[in-house]
C-alpha cells in the first residue's frame, strides 16, 4: 500500500529555460515509499537531469503537523563545490504544493530575465527583464502590480544580478537561510524568482487536525514550549546572549511559520520612521552584530534589500569603519564573481560542523549537538518540517511524525526503518 499519494499532488513541474517551455510529468508513485519526499527525491531528480536546480516537499508539507512549512532546494553550490540542500520555511513549502506542484526541477538559462509562476498545477515563464537591478522589497511590488496572485515567492535582489558571491535568495522580503550559494545559481539561469499563487490544496486524513492539536498540547506543556521567538533561539547559541542585547526594550511581535505553534521569528521597530524588521537568520544577525555593533539593524536590513547573506557579508566587512559606505551601496564592498571563495568548515571543525556549513546550506544554526543535529535536520529535510522548530522540540520523535502517515503498526514499523536508512543517507551525500 502507497500511504503517501494523499500527501502529495503526485506531479513535478520541469522547465527549461532555454526553451521556455514547462511541462508537468506525474510523480513516480513507486519511488515515494522508499523515498519519503523531500530532499532525497531532490537529490534522486537532480541525478536525473543533470545541471538543475531542484525545489521539493515532503510528505508532510502542507499537512497539520506541526510546523509543517518546508520547502527544500537542492543545486550544486557554486561555493562549496558539490550538492547542498537549502531549506525554506514560512509558507513557501505549502504554497507551493497547493499551487498545485510536488517538486520543480528546473534546467537551462533563459535568454532573458525570467520569473517562474506556478498557480494550479502549471508553470509559466513569465519574461521580466524589468526587474533586473531591482531591490528585492522593489521586486515583489513590481510583481503584485502584474495582478498575479502572490502566496509566496522566492526572489533575488540586485547582489545576484552583479554576481556578487554572498547573495541569497530572499522569502518575499525577509531573507532566508541561503549560505550555498542558491541566488548565484538563479542569476546563472537568468531566473530571478519563482512565484507561487498557492490558491489550492491536499484532502489530508480526517484525523490529522486531531493528532496535530495532541501534538501541539504534549510539547507546549514540556520544558521546551514556554518560551518562543527570535531571542530565545538566540540567546542558546554561541555568541547570541551579546547579540541580543541591541534588541533589548525594543517593540517585537513574534512570528512563526505555517503551522507552527512556537515562533522563533521576531518582528522588531528599531526606528520611529522605519518598517518593522522580521529577524529570521540567528547565525547572520550575530555575525553582523560581531561586526558592527550597534549599526546591525541598517546593515541587516540593507543585506535583505539587496538580497545579501548576513553572514557573508560579515565575513567580508572589514574591521572598524566602512558603516556608512555599507549602508549606501553594501554590494560594491564585496569582491566580484570568481575573486573570493568560502571555505567549507575551519580545518579543525568537525564532521557536523562541516554538513552545518555546506550539506545543508550553513543558515541551520547548531540548536542541538553533534549527530543528534545531523539526524533531526535530515528527518525535517525529509518529511517536510522546519528543521529548527525539531531541533528546539527534540522530544518530538520520528514515530510522532510518521503517525500522520499511518496509523497502522506494521507499516509504521517498516517507515520508521526506511526513514532511518534515508536520514543516514541523506546527511552522507554531500
Amino acid at each position: 500500500m502507497n500511504h503517501f499519494q494523499t500527501f502529495y499532488n503526485m506531479k513535478t513541474g520541469v522547465v527549461d529555460l532555454s526553451a521556455r517551455t514547462a511541462e508537468v510529468t506525474p510523480l513516480d508513485r513507486e519511488r515515494l515509499p522508499t523515498c519519503f519526499g523531500g530532499a532525497v527525491v531532490n537529490r534522486t531528480l537532480l541525478k536525473e537531469y543533470g545541471d538543475a536546480l531542484v525545489f521539493g516537499t515532503g510528505a508532510l508539507t502542507g499537512s497539520f503537523a506541526p510546523a509543517s512549512s518546508l520547502l527544500v532546494a537542492t543545486f550544486k553550490s557554486p561555493l562549496f563545490d558539490h550538492v547542498c540542500h537549502v531549506p525554506f520555511m514560512l509558507r513557501t513549502g505549502p504554497d507551493m504544493k497547493f499551487s498545485g506542484l510536488d517538486f520543480l526541477v528546473i534546467k537551462g538559462a533563459a535568454p532573458e530575465l525570467s520569473v517562474l509562476y506556478v498557480n494550479q498545477g502549471i508553470v509559466n515563464v513569465i519574461p521580466s527583464e524589468h526587474l533586473r537591478h531591482l531591490s528585492v522589497s522593489d521586486a515583489v511590488t513590481a510583481l503584485k502590480r502584474e495582478s498575479l496572485p502572490v502566496r509566496s515567492a522566492i526572489l533575488t535582489g540586485t547582489a545576484a544580478d552583479r554576481k556578487i558571491p554572498h547573495a541569497a535568495a530572499s522569502v518575499g522580503v525577509t531573507g532566508s537561510l541561503d549560505k550555498a550559494g542558491l541566488a548565484s545559481r538563479m542569476a546563472a539561469k537568468n531566473l530571478k524568482g519563482i512565484v507561487f499563487a498557492g490558491m489550492g490544496g491536499l484532502p489530508f486524513r480526517k484525523d490529522h487536525p486531531d493528532i496535530g492539536k495532541a501534538l501541539i498540547q504534549r510539547i507546549s506543556s514540556g520544558k521546551h514550549g514556554k518560551t518562543g521567538g527570535f531571542v530565545s533561539v538566540l540567546k542558546g547559541l554561541d555568541g547570541g546572549k551579546e547579540a541580543s542585547k541591541p534588541l533589548r526594550g525594543l517593540t517585537i511581535k513574534n512570528m512563526a511559520c505555517y503551522h507552527c505553534p512556537s515562533p522563533c521569528m521576531s518582528y522588531v521597530k528599531f526606528a520611529r520612521h522605519e518598517p518593522s524588521l522580521l529577524l529570521l537568520d540567528h547565525e547572520g544577525w550575530i555575525a553582523l552584530s560581531r561586526k558592527v555593533g550597534e549599526h546591525v539593524f541598517p546593515v541587516y536590513r540593507s543585506c535583505l534589500q539587496g538580497g545579501l547573506d548576513p553572514a557573508g557579508v560579515a565575513q567580508r566587512m572589514p574591521e572598524g569603519g566602512g558603516i556608512t559606505e555599507w549602508l549606501l551601496d553594501p554590494e560594491k564592498m564585496l569582491p566580484e564573481a570568481g575573486k573570493d571563495r568560502i571555505s567549507m568548515a575551519p580545518p579543525e571543525a568537525s564532521d557536523v560542523a562541516v554538513k552545518h556549513h555546506a550539506l545543508f546550506g550553513g543558515g541551520i544554526p547548531p540548536i542541538l549537538p553533534g549527530d543528534l543535529w545531523e539526524k533531526r535536520v535530515g528527518l525535517a529535510m525529509i518529511l517536510g518540517v522546519c528543521p529548527l522548530f525539531l531541533l528546539r522540540f527534540p522530544e518530538i520523535t520520528d514515530m510522532d511524525l510518521l503517525r500522520f502517515i499511518s496509523q497502522d503498526e506494521v507499516a509504521l514499523s517498516t517507515l520508521e526503518e526506511n526513514l532511518t536508512s534515508l536520514i543516514n543517507a541523506v546527511a552522507a551525500n554531500g
